[in-house]
């Protein structure tokens, strides 16, 4: 019972307490050329690749799954780059998983006019979690960009809430994709 508790919290989406908390990185290859880059198609992977532990794979539910995937869809879809069947320009992939943490706050020791006391500590526990989002060239099968996007997970959105975060999480790790061309 403490599995599916723990999936389906974590299902309860990466969902990233809100876009603002979410941390997102990019790097790409500056010799790909991602204007010719305009199809693309969907590899299948290992789902569990960033964690060995079946539990916290995010996309244990496919209905999560599917709409992370029509989130990329989406953003890919209005930067003019289209899903194929055969024969894409580059191959997206996906990974996510989930990591427990412990944030602790020492305040120190306080002093004053006479007196002193101690400060405090706060110790705070939070479940961690992880989209990483590839674009692999499909003629040579390399990487040429990468996306990152982490942030404390939050407990029980709404089924419109996790759409909405989901989506703008996508938003923000596709934002300035394609990267600017070298001048």
């Amino acid at each position: 019972m403490k599995t599916w508790a723990a999936v389906f919290a974590i299902c309860g989406v990466m969902f990233l307490g809100g876009c603002s908390s979410v941390s997102v990185t990019t790097d790409h290859d500056p010799e790909a050329n991602f204007a010719a880059m305009k199809t693309f198609q969907w590899l299948t992977n290992q789902k569990d690749a960033l964690s060995a532990n079946a539990q916290t794979n995010m996309f244990q539910n496919q209905l999560i799954e599917k709409r992370f995937m029509n989130a990329v869809v989406e953003q890919l879809k209005a930067k003019g780059v289209t899903q194929v069947e055969e024969n894409p320009d580059f191959f997206v992939m996906y990974f996510a998983g989930t990591q427990d943490k412990v944030n602790v706050t020492n305040y120190g020791y306080g002093y004053g006019r006479g007196w002193y006391g101690g400060g405090g500590v706060d110790v705070h526990q939070y479940t961690e979690g992880t989209i990483v989002l590839d674009f692999i060239e499909a003629k040579n099968k390399e990487l040429v960009w990468r996306g990152t996007a982490s942030g404390a997970l939050s407990s029980k959105p709404t089924l419109e809430e996790a759409q909405e975060k989901l989506s703008n999480i996508v938003a923000k790790m596709l934002a300035e994709y394609p990267p600017q061309a070298k001048k």
